[in-house]
């Protein structure tokens, strides 16, 4: 993933922080599969994983931001509920907040989540503030 691209995403986060609220989880995966697209992981108390026009406002603030040649390279939004134990496992690994990312362990993510991941970027993780 490009450092632009990451930086892109960054700001959709602020984008959807300024007019949303705060997020819980911004993630992404890339998955060992034939086509190499990444998948963007989101979690905030505002979303709803049944709810399409969450999937909606995620997928316009990222295609709004992205240019072409960036938004071929994902294949989809998976938004998880809080109180999904991914969110929960994404949270406990590292507190990522105000424009900074990390590398995550793909190794690690594939022995926990049961499946491939390649590569993985953590944006955002920050617990809800009570």
């Amino acid at each position: 993933m490009k450092i632009e691209t990451i930086e892109k995403l960054k700001s959709v986060i602020r984008l959807l922080e300024e007019k949303k609220g705060d997020l819980l989880i911004f993630a992404i995966f890339l998955r060992e599969e034939p086509l190499e697209k990444w998948d963007v992981l989101v979690a905030a108390d505002w979303l709803n994983s049944v709810d399409m026009d969450a999937y909606k406002v995620v997928a316009s603030n990222i295609q709004q931001t992205l240019d072409s040649s960036e938004l071929v390279q994902f294949s989809r939004v998976v938004i998880l509920d809080q109180d999904d134990p991914v969110v929960s496992f994404l949270l406990d690994l590292e507190t990522i907040k105000n424009g900074g990312y990390k590398e995550l362990n793909a190794g690690t993510l594939s022995e926990k989540f049961k499946f491939v991941i390649k590569r993985a970027y953590l944006l955002r993780s920050q617990k809800k503030i009570a």
